[in-house]
Order: C-alpha cells, then structure tokens, then sequence
C-alpha cells in the first residue's frame, strides 16, 4: 500500500513544480545544482521576456550554481521549447536538432562545465531575431544537465535479487519568451493524427497528435470521446491542456481506465477549442479478437478487471448479431414444421388414395 501513496505524492509534486516557470525534464529528488536568470529576473517572473522586432540581437545572461560540496559536471546549451504529454512546459533535448528559437541563440552547441564546490558561475548567450519573423509569441529555453550515475548494487548473502540500477538525467532549464506584435499573432491549431494501442497493465491508450501552427502559444480546451459501432460512447473525457508552443506539436494522451474495449469498429472524435475557435476531426480503428483477448488477461492479471464483468456488456454490443442468430434459428424450426406438415399430408392423401382404390374393388361371391 506504500507504493501507490509514494507514486500519488510524486504526481502532486510534479504538477506543482510544472506550475512554475522553472523547466524540469527528467529530474533527481536530489538536485546538484540551480540554474537561474539575473537576481533582479529570478526575483521577478523567473524568466525572460522582451518585446523584439525582426533582427534584433539581444543578450541574456545566465547564472548556474553548484549546492553540493562536491565537483558538479555539467552540460549547458540552447532548447526549443517543446510541450509535454497533454501539454505543458518541456524542452529539446541536447541531441535533438534545433528548428525553432534554440536555432536562434549563439553559441550553439553543447558547454561542458565543471564548477567547484558552492561555485557559481554566469554565461551568456545572445539571441538574434531573424528578419522574416512575423508577429507572434516565440519561446526559447537555455539548459543544463547533469548526469546522475546509479550506484552497483550487490546481491546480498541471502541470496536476495539485487535492485535494477538507472543512470538519472537531470534537467532543468529558464526560458526565453520573445513577442514581436503579439496582439496580431496567427491563432491555428490542427489535430493531425490518431494511434490506439495498449500500456503494459492491459489499458487502452488513446494519442492524439494536436499541433500549434499558429504563432504564439495556445492552451485549448476540449473532448475525446470514443463510439462503438452503435453509436454507444464507450469513452468520454474533457480536457484543458497546457502549454503548446508556436510550431510544435503536443502528445494528447488518454487511458482508457475502466473499460475493456471488445473487438468491434470504433470512431474517436476529438475537439479542440483555442483563442476563440473550434477545430474537430473523427477517427476509426478496429480491435481485434486477439487485441481484445490480450488486454483483457493483463487487465485481469493486474487485478483490474473481473473476467464476468464484460459479458453483458458483449451480449449488448452484439445485440444485433444475437438477434439474427435468433431469427435464423426461428426460421430452421419454422421451417422443419413446414417439411413435417408436408411429409404428414403427403401419407395423409397416400393413404387416402389407397383407400379408395380398396373401396372400388368388386365384391365376388
């Protein structure tokens, strides 16, 4: 019961520290190190903002602090902005190629650094607007990362399974927001894609690919809600997404937590509400038996389903199946009456007929 108050605890912590404009990516408990904006800035919004033109050059200074009285290895460069699942404040990582404002800051590339015990040390990075930029809202982020190695773990003299040990990446990072006539920012959205497929508890997973192609950043607002193919709403939730950047595209994913999905066709309709306008789109997919089959003993096996609760649920969605099952079967007893009758009236007039024909034989002395 320890596991699941732990695992609740954590999701709550996440949430807030999301709430901040600090940036956590993959992040240790134990964080090694603090990087921030200029005292006057931190003290402020904890970010950047500037009202630009296209190509102004405007520098930004950084200040990275080490909190352990011990060596700190880190790794500093430029991100895009990028949403997190269902929205939220994320970013590049250090592998990925830039294509949005972390394309626009110099230097480039990956800073090794390595600061002293309590050493704190500034670094800046200048940020040119380029000159084909039109009005919009446009996000960059500055990162650091430090690479947190696990520790070997033994296996013990009694024999006891030792603990999977793994690397941890902490991440954290300060954005960037630059406007250039934000009041005459492009406002589109789109909802490009559709995928179903299943987590390793058995659950159906819903993700929906939504896209900001305008140019500035959109919070929308909307619904999922999945059909069978009669018309019955299997699934149904509203949603209020975070953050999703000019340019990028966010992962919208739901689980399907208290449904087994039975092989059937089914339509996902997707709405998405933003700065005043609705966007909607409908999708098919199709579970299998062997899918349907596959889910349903995971689910049972992680003790999130009774195999009986899902019969009558089937004999409702096959209704119809089951009704011409019926019909046919009415139809074969109908018809096996009907040959009966027909088989009777045929000894009926034979034996008739046979008696008449005895009636007419003439009677000698």
């Amino acid at each position: 019961m320890e596991r699941p108050k732990f695992k609740k605890m954590m999701s709550l912590m996440s949430l807030f520290w999301i709430g901040c404009l600090w940036l956590t990516g993959v992040a240790s408990a134990d964080s090694s190190f603090v990087l921030s904006p200029v005292k006057a800035v931190e003290e402020g919004r904890g970010y950047y903002k500037d009202e630009v033109k296209p190509g102004d050059s405007n520098e930004y200074t950084f200040i990275v602090r080490n909190t352990k009285d011990a060596p700190l290895q880190l790794k500093l460069y430029p991100a895009d902005a990028l949403p997190a699942q269902n929205g939220g404040r994320s970013f590049s990582e250090k592998e990925q190629k830039l294509s949005l404002v972390g394309s626009w800051v110099e230097p480039q590339g990956v800073q090794n650094v390595t600061l002293k015990p309590k050493e704190e040390r500034s670094f800046t990075y200048k940020v040119t607007v380029p000159s084909e930029t039109t009005p919009g809202q446009y996000v960059g982020v500055i990162a650091a990362e430090e690479l947190i190695q696990a520790e070997d773990h033994q296996t013990s003299p009694q024999g006891q399974q030792a603990s999977v040990a793994i690397d941890v990446v902490n991440r954290s990072g300060v954005q960037m927001v630059l406007e250039y006539q934000a009041d005459q920012a492009t406002h589109e959205m789109s909802i490009d894609s559709f995928k179903h497929d299943y987590v390793s508890t058995g659950h159906s997973r819903l993700t929906i690919k939504l896209s900001d192609r305008g140019t500035i950043l959109e919070k929308p607002k909307g619904s999922i809600a999945v059909r069978d193919s009669q018309g019955k709403v299997i699934y149904q939730q509203d949603y209020t997404a975070d953050s999703i950047y000019a340019g990028t595209t966010a992962d919208m994913v739901y689980i399907v937590n208290d449904k087994l999905l039975l092989p059937d066709a089914y339509k996902v309709t997707y709405t998405a509400s933003f700065s005043g306008k609705t966007i909607s789109r409908t999708f098919t997919f199709q579970v299998t038996p062997e899918q349907s089959n596959a889910s349903k003993e995971s689910l049972t096996e992680a003790g999130k389903i009774e195999v009986n609760q899902t019969v009558g649920e089937w004999i409702e969605l096959h209704m119809l199946v089951l009704v011409l099952i019926v019909v046919l079967i009415v139809l074969i007893f109908l018809l096996f009456l009907w040959l009966l009758l027909l088989l009777w009236r045929r000894k009926k007039e034979k034996k008739d007929t046979e008696e008449q024909e005895e009636g007419k034989v003439p009677v000698t002395s």
